[in-house]
């Protein structure tokens, strides 16, 4: 799916058999998003469809008026997010702020302390959380 609607990333998230479509110009990018599945051969069932909706939450998103941003949940989880005292905990923060990586300019470059505290061989070893550390996590969490 994510191959069919390549492209089509600026109003449409595939995920495995379901799409969601959000656009101030519905009509046109609904249209592109049947065109295609229709050039593949795949069929939709209108009574699992949502038209016209003002908003949906998709996924950890909240979708709505053309817009995607990050679900109030997820967000909260994120900022709630105790510091990290080992490697695991660390991954799991990276985890699960890399998923809303589109929201944060410049992520990787933000990241690269913590994921640099993700460098050697022991899984569970205990971090240096330093001040560059405490920097990333605090400016990832904005």
């Amino acid at each position: 799916m994510a191959n069919l609607l390549r492209n089509c990333e600026d109003y449409s998230v595939p995920y495995l058999d379901d799409i969601a479509i959000f656009s101030l110009a519905w009509d046109n990018h609904l249209k592109d998003v049947f065109d295609r599945l229709r050039s593949a051969k795949l069929h939709i069932k209108p009574l699992k469809c949502q038209f016209s909706q003002a908003y949906v939450k998709y996924l950890g998103h909240l979708v709505s008026q053309g817009l995607r941003t990050p679900g109030e949940l997820k967000v909260q989880v994120i900022k709630d997010f105790p510091i990290s005292t080992n490697k695991t905990q660390v991954r799991a923060f990276l985890g699960l702020a890399g998923y809303y990586r589109r929201y944060i300019p410049e992520f990787s470059v933000i990241a690269a302390p913590l994921t640099d505290l993700l460098k050697g061989q022991n899984r569970k070893l205990t971090v240096d959380w330093n001040s560059s550390c405490q920097n990333a996590f605090v400016t990832s969490l904005r």
